[in-house]
């Protein structure tokens, strides 16, 4: 068992400041940290507003209700707005492959009771997966018996509401939505699954629209291993299951796959170009 020590705690992830927000470069680093100033600033001023109501005799329900309804409708426009601002879709070659030996193992999260500091605990054990093809009629009937589950409950958000847990919520929504309205046709993709101790802890869906290049039209972990600071649930499920697909894409030789998504630093920093910047990549 590994132990990597980290020097950051939860209020260091959502504090927000001048300086912070003046170094970042880019439309996209400005609107997360933005997006982290507006749930900090929601979360130390919710006390203030309440105590504010109580003065001209509000009700407790009604508060409650408006500020549950005021988080969940700002989610929605962050998690929308970031989507829209994504400018490219990313594509990894397998020219130059060479596969991990392991896929990226389970890690969990520890706060060491000496210095309050997050510690990464790496298992020795790994990930478990499986693949569904849903244009076969028994794989998408377990499909719906097996994964479809899990995405409805993580659906639910969970609250406190955060960014990074709540997006997640949103995507299962949205996969289940997607796979509900190709139910029965041939334009339906393969499903696949990350599991821990026999519990899904990520689930992504390519289609393959563009022979020789499948696209992760959506990968997505767990809401409640997304968490800020939470030590209870596995991590590393989506990295995992990453690596675990583009195995199986090259063994069936295909040229690369490609996806989309807003997070470009952390698909630039492992391999993945700008499809803008390869020439040829899905022709």
């Amino acid at each position: 068992m590994n132990i990597v020590h980290h020097s950051y705690l939860r209020k260091d992830l959502i504090v927000f400041d001048r300086k912070l927000y003046n170094a970042t470069f880019g439309r996209k680093l400005q609107k997360k940290a933005l997006h982290k100033y507006i749930f900090y600033f929601l979360n130390e001023n919710t006390l203030f507003f309440k105590s504010y109501w109580k003065f001209f005799g509000v009700s407790m329900k009604v508060k409650n209700i408006f500020f549950g309804f005021l988080k969940a409708l700002l989610l929605a426009v962050i998690f929308y707005s970031s989507l829209l601002s994504a400018e490219d879709y990313f594509f990894f070659d397998f020219q130059d492959y060479q596969p991990l030996a392991n896929s990226p193992p389970p890690y969990f999260f520890q706060i060491d009771p000496m210095t309050g500091n997050l510690v990464k605990i790496i298992k020795e054990d790994s990930f478990r997966f499986k693949t569904y093809n849903l244009r076969l009629k028994a794989d998408l009937e377990l499909y719906n018996a097996e994964v479809r589950p899990t995405l409805l409950k993580w659906e639910i958000k969970i609250r406190p509401f955060e960014e990074e847990s709540n997006s997640s919520s949103l995507l299962s929504g949205g996969l289940v939505k997607k796979i509900d309205g190709g139910s029965g046709g041939d334009s339906l993709g393969e499903v696949h699954i990350a599991t821990y101790e026999d519990r899904i802890e990520a689930v992504s869906y390519v289609t393959n629209k563009v022979p020789g290049v499948p696209e992760i039209d959506t990968l997505v972990a767990s809401p409640e291993g997304m968490r800020v600071g939470q030590t209870g649930s596995v991590k590393g499920a989506g990295s995992s299951l990453l690596d675990y697909e583009l195995k199986i894409f090259n063994n069936r030789g295909d040229r690369g796959v490609r996806l989309y998504s807003i997070r470009d630093q952390y698909y630039l920093d492992r391999g993945w170009q700008r499809e803008s910047d390869v020439q040829g990549a899905c022709r």
